[in-house]
């Protein structure tokens, strides 16, 4: 049986692809999605597992009380969800940029600087997507500790595997993130890009732990 053809990436978005057509290009020799689309993803479906915990939550009697509160919440998992699919397709995008700029005629000193400029630009947006994949995933991550205290506790441990998901989208959003803020010639934007990582994992283990507290107290009461 002859192989299946890659997918032309970005310009089809991930959101269209079969999981086992995302899975092949991911370990193809294609660089693209790589990591960063990775873990937008992961935050994409740690969104979802809490929409899936919420509605099993509403139209219960029993939990009546937490209606509106809920319901709420469910909105917030949808649109933490869309945007991080929305960076998944973005990443591809900015690194296929970074790609092409890198790619630029270099033989003279005119189209040296040139070139400079080029990987600059792209290098900003290949290092602010990550670092919004991890501010959204953090999102999802607080999310989590809401839901985990007034879900149906019937299905907590899927909002504990909701926050190990969003907590791995953060950790791979910002390591992405940091090596290419090492790359930076722009030095004020890359103070800026740094201080957005340090706010996104700021006591990120004990918001985990929470969510995980949280859930064994209520699972086991």
């Amino acid at each position: 049986m002859p192989a299946r053809p890659l997918i032309e990436w970005p310009t089809m978005s991930l959101g269209s692809l079969t999981i086992d057509e995302f899975l092949s290009q991911l370990s193809s020799s294609d660089p693209t999605p790589g990591g960063g689309a990775l873990a937008a993803l992961a935050g994409a479906q740690a969104a979802a597992m809490l929409a899936m915990v919420c509605n099993l939550t509403l139209g219960r009697p029993r939990f009546a009380a937490v209606e509106a509160e809920v319901t709420a919440l469910l909105s917030h998992t949808g649109d933490l969800r869309g945007r991080l699919m929305r960076l998944a397709d973005a990443d591809a995008e900015a690194y296929g940029a970074v790609r092409e700029a890198y790619r630029l005629p270099h033989a003279t000193e005119k189209e040296r600087e040139k070139r400079k400029e080029a990987i600059e630009a792209a290098m900003h947006g290949a290092t602010d997507v990550p670092i919004q994949t991890a501010e959204k995933a953090r999102g999802v991550l607080d999310l989590a500790l809401e839901i985990a205290q007034v879900g149906n506790p019937t299905v907590l441990p899927d909002v504990a595997v909701a926050a190990h998901l969003a907590t791995a989208a953060l950790r791979g959003g910002l390591t992405q993130a940091h090596y290419n803020i090492a790359s930076l010639a722009d030095t004020d934007f890359a103070a800026t890009m740094q201080a957005r990582t340090l706010l996104a994992q700021t006591d990120v283990d004990v918001l985990t732990s929470r969510v995980l507290e949280a859930v064994r107290a209520r699972a086991s009461s």
